[in-house]
């Protein structure tokens, strides 16, 4: 008993000081805040377990158990849905990569961002026809549209040439990107195109159920995530998949 009150403390308090951490490195989602959220549980087990036996107190360890255990169902089952949704880049043949938006800061591109840059530079470099759409309209504390500061990145820093570069700088969610994504590539294009998508590797699955439902036939990219919010991404999109599946997106 004692040895799984330790272990339930520690896991708990580990997920606090994750949330702790992040909240100051990351702009705020609900992904900050819920490695704490199943953490304040594990670590009130930690200390009330011996008096956890009867009444109130033992319904509460009960329904904490059930809950913690349709979490972990819940977390397998989308964890798989998100590793096995991406192909790897070199068996992709596309005419176009959209390139989905994530958050600016000011005018400066942040890690998240470079990275799926970084991932579509490298498919264009590798594939010379094919061409790139970024996408991403301006949000809060941003000092410009999320497509332009893309675009500055992979000509200054990637040394991709304008003239594959399409811009879609108006979209403030994922469908938008897709929907106005796709009607930007229509007028380029006179024929049928293959599209490719990059995104952060969480993203992938639930970003290509979002391109079908807007009439794209995509493969998903995937892009790696920064290493110290992959937890906080990881719990977050697993939300997003059930909030998606209660709305029968999927």
């Amino acid at each position: 008993m004692r040895m799984l009150r330790i272990v339930l403390f520690g896991i708990g308090a580990l997920l606090i000081a994750d949330s702790l951490i992040v909240a100051t490195l990351s702009n705020f989602n609900l992904g900050v805040i819920l490695p704490a959220f199943f953490g304040v549980p594990l670590v009130l087990l930690g200390i009330l377990l011996p008096h956890m036996d009867k009444g109130i107190l033992c319904f509460l360890k009960w329904a904490a158990v059930t809950g913690y255990c349709m979490a972990g169902a819940i977390f397998v089952v989308c964890g798989i849905l998100m590793g096995t949704a991406a192909k790897p880049a070199k068996e992709v043949k596309a005419d176009a990569v959209i390139v989905l938006g994530a958050a600016l800061h000011g005018d400066r591109v942040t890690w998240v961002l470079s990275n799926r840059l970084d991932t579509a530079a490298d498919y264009l470099d590798a594939h010379p026809d094919a061409i790139a759409v970024v996408s991403g309209g301006q949000g809060p504390g941003e000092d410009l549209p999320e497509a332009v500061g893309m675009q500055r990145y992979l000509i200054e820093r990637r040394g991709i040439a304008p003239e594959r570069i399409l811009v879609e700088d108006q979209s403030e969610n994922t469908r938008e990107n897709f929907a106005f994504s796709k009607a930007l590539l229509e007028q380029t294009f006179d024929r049928p195109m293959r599209v490719a998508f990059v995104t952060t590797d969480f993203h992938v699955y639930r970003a290509g159920r979002v391109a079908r439902a807007a009439g794209l036939d995509a493969v998903g990219i995937a892009a790696p995530d920064v290493w110290y919010i992959k937890i906080n991404n990881f719990f977050r999109e697993c939300v997003g998949i059930c909030v998606y599946a209660l709305r029968g997106q999927l």
